[in-house]
């Protein structure tokens, strides 16, 4: 059992080498096979096709994630800070983690499907809904201690701060020669601090629904 996951192993990390230089539609099981030095029969014995294969690799993405969450809140006092902080810990994985962002977000391109096939691709199915949760129990933390004012379902709330947060994450390093030409001081990492501190101060100090008011 050991050897057999030993050799799994050999055979993501060839997977992942080729999939993060070339690119997943350039990379063929063939190459990944030569790569780990296993018969293209043995590839197929541990996984059924490249789709399930890309995900083993994204399965280890999920986890790294993950992990920088937990790390990310060790010390967090409230809910709103262990939200800020995943918030954070999110925007940190794009910069320290660039090919396993790249998959996240190409896995969130596609249209989520029901009807999963495939253990990896399930497992990454399941390991995107665990960190949704987190998210949604953090929100849930804040309402209860009092540190998040918003009034909104936590389920909704999360949906539309994942939302923000992919968005941030995915521009402000693409379009900051962009906003640079308006002012010096903008950077990614500028963008990315002020949107978790903006986002802890909304929370915090939140809008109550009469204020809002459509101008005529």
């Amino acid at each position: 059992m050991k050897n057999k996951e030993i050799k799994r192993n050999s055979i993501i990390d060839s997977a992942e080498e080729l999939f993060f230089t070339k690119g997943y539609r350039a990379t063929s099981m063939d190459q990944i096979a030569k790569k780990a030095e296993v018969a293209k029969g043995t590839l197929y014995l541990y996984f059924n096709n490249k789709k399930e294969l890309y995900y083993a690799v994204g399965n280890r993405a999920m986890d790294c994630l993950k992990d920088m969450f937990l790390e990310e809140t060790v010390n967090v006092k409230d809910g709103l800070e262990r939200l800020t902080s995943y918030a954070r810990a999110f925007l940190k994985f794009r910069v320290k983690h660039p090919d396993y962002y790249d998959f996240i977000i190409d896995y969130q391109s596609e249209r989520y499907k029901l009807n999963k096939q495939g253990k990896e691709i399930n497992t990454t199915y399941a390991d995107s809904a665990q960190l949704f949760q987190m998210i949604i129990n953090s929100i849930k933390e804040g309402q209860a201690d009092g540190s998040i004012k918003i009034n909104l379902e936590p389920e909704l709330l999360a949906s539309v701060l994942w939302c923000e947060v992919c968005g941030v994450a995915q521009l402000a390093e693409f379009r900051e020669q962009f906003f640079f030409q308006f002012s010096k001081d903008i950077t990614a990492e500028n963008i990315r601090e002020e949107f978790v501190h903006l986002t802890g101060e909304y929370m915090r100090y939140g809008i109550a629904s009469g204020d809002l008011s459509i101008a005529e």
